[in-house]
């Protein structure tokens, strides 16, 4: 019976460790007409909500930034090239004027949508194995049928249970810092059940940038 219980319990971990890992997908991306050079040197906001970690949204950015300079950008956090609170005191046309003045060619907007949560109920299952009753005195890999007897079959059974799902959704947008008042470029990604902030903003970041790459948005 231990035996039973150590295969019982690597079934539950197992199950819990697939449940925990998120997932990102790419819901929607547009590109509409990009000037040329908007992503020669581009500066990098996370507007995720105003009661947000203002830490949470420099690393959020800095995971942007960092898969940008992976494909060659010249990219920068806002947060780090104006600080943790000068944007909250900032009007746009100031804040505009020192975009131009430090030479941003394009700004990459990152904003937070909305949050979905749904209840499923996972029915229960049945799972048959063989398990050791004895010693085994032949390969492991290949046993005859006069080995046989040291097997039985044996059953674990996972009751039902009510899985609550949370999905995120957010929206990117590239502007052209010399006419910011329409975006060129807008991707749609949901996040769900992300079970660590560092890997959410990495599969994000990844999955615009991804994007962004294959619709020749990078220019060599």
């Amino acid at each position: 019976m231990k035996k039973t219980k150590f295969y019982s319990i690597g079934l539950i971990v197992t199950a819990l460790l697939l449940a925990a890992c998120s997932s990102t997908k790419l819901l929607s991306a547009w590109k509409g007409d990009v000037p040329a050079g908007t992503t020669d040197k581009m500066i990098v906001f996370s507007l995720i909500g105003k009661n947000s970690d203002i830490q949470v949204q420099g690393s959020f950015e800095n995971a942007i930034v960092a898969k940008l300079k992976a494909n060659g950008v010249d990219a920068y956090s806002a947060y780090s090239v104006f600080g943790p609170s000068a944007l909250k005191n900032m009007d746009k046309e100031t804040l505009a004027k020192q975009i131009r003045e430090k030479k941003f060619t394009g700004a990459l907007l990152v904003v937070f949508l909305d949050k979905d949560q749904q209840e499923t109920y996972v029915p229960p299952t049945t799972t048959t194995y063989a398990v050791p009753t004895g010693p085994v005195f032949y390969d492991p890999w290949f046993h005859p049928y006069f080995s046989c007897y040291n097997y039985y079959y044996d059953h674990v059974t996972t009751p039902g249970y009510w899985e609550t799902t949370t999905t995120y959704i957010l929206e990117t947008r590239l502007f052209n810092c010399q006419d910011e008042k329409d975006a060129v470029y807008v991707a749609t990604t949901a996040t769900t059940d992300p079970s660590d902030i560092d890997e959410a903003e990495k599969e994000i970041a990844s999955a615009v940038v991804k994007d962004m790459k294959d619709k020749g948005l990078f220019q060599k």
